[in-house]
């Protein structure tokens, strides 16, 4: 176990996708601050939580279809002790009944045509759980179309020390 400063870990995903971003016709691009106070730190495993990260890189490069934005974000809520990584793109989105279905392995959605052990999302979730995150998805733009797949993983901070 090590502390893990996602504001470093996630640009540093974000920059090894490109070539497979560009090659996919996908504008990548990492939103958030360039380092973590230490007391938003993570204890936790470097490689499980970028394997993590770049699953849902991965994931959104692979289904958002060319021509799409992709972006990776961390923020933060400093007095909750919350950090949030938010991996969200403009693609078609993930219906609302199949999202939990998306969390089960070597499922995928039946409609997307794209390759794929479909074990990205189980993955992310085991690790997320490992971590003691908890993970949504959401839409990038309710009510627009595409609405795009937006999903978040929350870490909760420890309670401030008394």
């Amino acid at each position: 176990s090590a502390a893990v400063d996602f504001a470093r870990l996630v640009p540093q995903v974000v920059q090894d996708s490109v070539p497979r971003a560009l090659e996919a016709g996908i504008d990548l691009g990492y939103e958030g601050p360039a380092e973590l106070p230490p007391e938003l730190h993570r204890v936790g495993n470097p490689i499980l939580l970028q394997e993590m990260v770049r699953n849902l890189v991965d994931n959104a490069i692979a289904y958002s279809g060319r021509g799409s934005v992709v972006t990776a974000r961390v923020l933060t809520d400093p007095i909750g002790r919350v950090v949030l990584l938010q991996v969200e793109d403009s693609g078609p989105g993930i219906p609302e009944a199949e999202r939990e279905l998306v969390f089960q392995p070597f499922s995928r959605s039946l409609d997307t045509g794209v390759d794929g052990s479909g074990l990205g999302l189980p993955i992310v979730l085991e690790i997320a759980h490992q971590h003691g995150a908890g993970i949504r998805i959401e839409d990038t733009r309710p009510g627009h179309q595409p609405p795009g797949t937006r999903v978040v993983v929350r870490f909760e901070g420890l309670p401030p020390a008394a």
